[in-house]
């Protein structure tokens, strides 16, 4: 077959006197006489029994292409359909590749691409509807591609280069490795609704349109700017569904997914939540990556039964620890205490009083702790105080934890600051000159009520090494506050101290500090 025209479907004189055997000669010629106008399009039935005819006759299959067999029987349509749209109409030439039906051929190239046949997205264009599309290096003999909903390949026929297309209409276009995917269809002229091969076209490629980072766009402009019907919500459905944990990841699929948990129906929305619990911590760990964290908070803000509440708190309640300490993960969390029922969130926050310790020394995890506290109520929320101030003379030390027992001085709730005040008993002169410790005994100082501080101050006074406090980097601004919020007999208590060690506060920089507010006439009763 190697020495047929390039086109099939183009055939002249001289190509068919000359390439094929004179047993066939004679039925070319009968095609030739019998069909004068070059142009197929003109006479399309008459063009098809003729071409059928001759195909038949070298042996050689119209349809002999990568597509499946139910194409073949729908050229009819399409050829009617071609009647009924308005195509740029594209200039034949003798030995140039043809464009019939929106298939394009040259050489009878096995990998042409039909509708619903595509086998891979490789270096092909994809359109749906109107759209004129020029190309400002066509190769010679090319010609304006004919807009049928049909699909280009660029590896035969050297029809389309990357880069190399100017739109002419306001509708969004795909670059994707290499190969143009262009929506057909005309913005601009209000559109309510796709052209019925809009479908078609998008079968088994919504996928790789989401995870383009301009088919996304696209794909999302379709999704908003259509009036969505329930059936075609449920063909991008259909599409995506086996495909959400990888999508919801996907740095431009995350977006498609969120817009579609707006417009799917409720059922759907259920089907969507069944699909990413079903894995065991399929859904945590969506969450942990940057993009799923959104796509996840979106289809949280779109749940709308006690039914999709449930089953998502099913899923999230385990790795509840692991979202609190993850730097995205942990906004999920927060969705779910802001936006759910106390009722829905007693698992999740069982969860994070069991790992109350590991969380709160975490960097993310103290932040959450605190919003816990704050969204907790009734038993959960006091299992979960209690287990800080058990763990509050380590948490005091630690880089993270000191701020959620801060949070909690910060409280003012007068039985919690008695709670915590028991627990730390006897440990306020190390804690004082601990770097985060020191942070503990200035809240203290601050926010609690005149019998809290005189109990902290005594504790202070009593210990044989409080001295050390006046030229401690850290101690030094304990001493400070406990001077500035006490008084009477506390205060000059106080005092009186750095007095005494004034001479050993010489000679230490922090010393100096504590001397230069309080020493030389200033050491008087507030």
């Amino acid at each position: 077959m190697s020495s047929l025209s390039p086109s099939p479907f183009v055939l002249n004189e001289e190509d068919s006197t000359t390439s094929l055997s004179s047993s066939s000669q004679a039925s070319f010629s009968h095609f030739l006489i019998q069909n004068q106008n070059p142009n197929p399009f003109h006479s399309h039935n008459q063009t098809d029994h003729f071409l059928q005819d001759a195909f038949a006759r070298l042996s050689v299959s119209p349809f002999d292409f990568n597509y499946s067999s139910s194409i073949a029987s729908g050229f009819s349509a399409l050829n009617g359909a071609s009647n009924n749209h308005s195509f740029d109409s594209p200039t034949f030439q003798p030995s140039q590749s043809s464009n019939l039906y929106g298939q394009t051929h040259k050489n009878n190239a096995v990998n042409a691409v039909v509708v619903g046949g595509l086998p891979s997205l490789q270096n092909c264009w994809v359109g749906y509807g109107r759209e004129r599309v020029k190309s400002n290096n066509l190769p010679s003999g090319s010609y304006p591609a004919l807009s049928a909903g049909g699909y280009f390949s660029r590896n035969n026929n050297g029809f389309l280069d990357s880069e190399s297309f100017v739109r002419e209409t306001g509708s969004g276009g795909v670059v994707m490795n290499d190969h143009l995917l262009g929506n057909k269809f005309d913005v601009n002229n209000g559109i309510s609704s796709p052209t019925p091969h809009w479908l078609n076209n998008l079968r088994g490629r919504v996928v790789l349109f989401a995870k383009d980072q301009s088919g996304h766009k696209d794909l999302i402009s379709m999704m908003k700017r259509l009036t969505v019907t329930i059936n075609e919500t449920s063909f991008i459905f259909l599409e995506l569904i086996d495909h959400m944990a990888e999508l919801m990841v996907d740095p431009f699929g995350n977006y498609v997914i969120q817009k579609l948990v707006e417009i799917c129906t409720e059922d759907q929305r259920t089907l969507i939540i069944l699909r990413v619990i079903q894995p065991n911590l399929m859904l945590v760990r969506i969450c942990l990556n940057p993009h799923g964290t959104r796509s996840v908070e979106k289809l949280l803000e779109n749940i709308t039964t006690e039914q999709q509440r449930a089953l998502v708190m099913s899923a999230l309640s385990p790795g509840a620890a692991t979202l609190a300490t993850d730097t995205t993960g942990h906004r999920v969390l927060l969705h779910c205490l802001r936006y759910f029922p106390p009722e829905d969130n007693k698992d999740l926050l069982r969860v994070v009083v069991n790992h109350c310790f590991g969380i709160a020394t975490d960097k993310t995890g103290c932040c959450v702790l605190h919003q816990c506290i704050s969204y907790a109520h009734g038993e959960t929320k006091k299992q979960l105080i209690a287990e800080i101030i058990v763990n509050a003379p380590l948490l005091a030390e630690d880089a993270y934890g000191n701020y959620v027992v801060q949070d909690l001085v910060s409280s003012k709730t007068p039985i919690v600051t008695e709670c915590l005040l028991r627990q730390l008993e006897g440990k306020f002169l190390s804690l004082s000159r601990n770097k985060y410790g020191s942070n503990v005994v200035e809240k203290f100082l601050v926010e609690v009520g005149d019998q809290h501080k005189r109990r902290i101050i005594l504790e202070l006074l009593h210990n044989p090494d409080v001295a050390r406090l006046l030229v401690d980097p850290f101690g030094n601004y304990v001493i400070k506050s406990a001077v500035s919020k006490s008084k009477g007999a506390i205060q000059d208590a106080l005092l009186q101290l750095i007095q005494l060690n004034s001479p050993m506060m010489r000679t230490n920089v922090y010393g100096r500090k504590l001397l230069e507010k309080f020493g030389s006439g200033r050491l008087r009763r507030s």
